[in-house]
């Protein structure tokens, strides 16, 4: 849906956040945009939701180029959701119903539609438990939860997560992933930044490495985790299943069960 060309975003005047930047979002069902602190991804997808605009260059969407006029972006923002990194930006009601209801009374549905809607988000990332709950009662990842469920009730063709388990534990950690694994399932485009690369490394098919606001690799998930030199170079580690394939010589695996079974017949030989 989106493709970039020569994007580049300055915050000041001669320093770029962005420099040059190329990609096409058809390389992949789960897209995945790695890089440390400040390596540019949260603005890049403040660029793709037209929150800011590019300093140069261009992003197409469905092959048009982006606008910024009021109708352009409303009909952008219905195919594609954001939730961002803290939760707290964009919950603002005080019960859980009403605030994921808030978006699709804006656009105009009837309750009865909403109600299904809601209902079905929640069920969606298994929150249904705390339909009729104050916000503020809810945990970090709760919350983060139900950022997400605004999102998938406005049935978008595309998600953006920004750092989706970051200040996460190991339990909404996995919650977050199984979401993520629901969506791609139910054909909806994700694209996700972050810097824990044992998720990105689980859920992606197709990666790009952000370094100082530049592309410094790309390709599918097991090449680019496999670039050592550009992992590193880029301020991150390499995931725990492929230091174990470089250090132990053992066969590269994207899940941990994969390995588990692989050694467990190796020691029954």
């Amino acid at each position: 849906m989106f493709k970039i060309n020569n994007l580049t975003y300055k915050y000041e005047k001669n320093k770029n956040a962005l420099s040059n930047i190329n990609m096409d979002f058809s390389n992949g069902n789960v897209i995945g945009i790695i890089g440390s602190n400040g390596s540019g991804k949260s603005t890049l997808f403040m660029n793709l939701m037209g929150i800011i605009k590019p300093t140069k260059g261009e992003i197409l969407f469905k092959g048009n180029l982006l606008k910024y006029d009021k109708k352009s972006l409303y009909n952008l923002r219905k195919d594609v959701g954001m939730v961002f990194q803290d939760p707290e930006k964009q919950i603002f009601y005080s019960t859980v119903y009403d605030d994921i209801a808030f978006s699709l009374r804006n656009i105009g549905l009837e309750e009865d539609i909403i109600k299904v809607r809601v209902n079905k988000a929640l069920e969606a990332v298994n929150g249904m438990d705390f339909i009729g709950k104050p916000i503020h009662f809810l945990s970090y990842g709760q919350k983060k939860r139900v950022a997400i469920a605004s999102v998938i009730s406005m049935e978008n063709k595309m998600v953006l997560l920004d750092e989706p388990t970051a200040g996460l534990d190991p339990m909404s950690t996995r919650c977050i992933v199984d979401i993520i694994k629901r969506l791609s399932e139910s054909n909806v485009k994700v694209v996700i930044s972050s810097h824990d690369m044992n998720l990105m490394y689980e859920i992606c098919d197709y990666i790009y490495v952000l370094n100082e606001g530049n592309i410094i690799d790309e390709g599918n998930t097991e090449d680019v985790f496999i670039n050592e030199e550009g992992i590193l170079g880029a301020g991150l580690e390499l995931p725990w299943l492929v230091k174990v394939h470089k250090k132990m010589n053992a066969p590269l695996f994207r899940k941990e069960e994969d390995l588990f079974d692989f050694y467990k017949k190796e020691t029954e030989k």
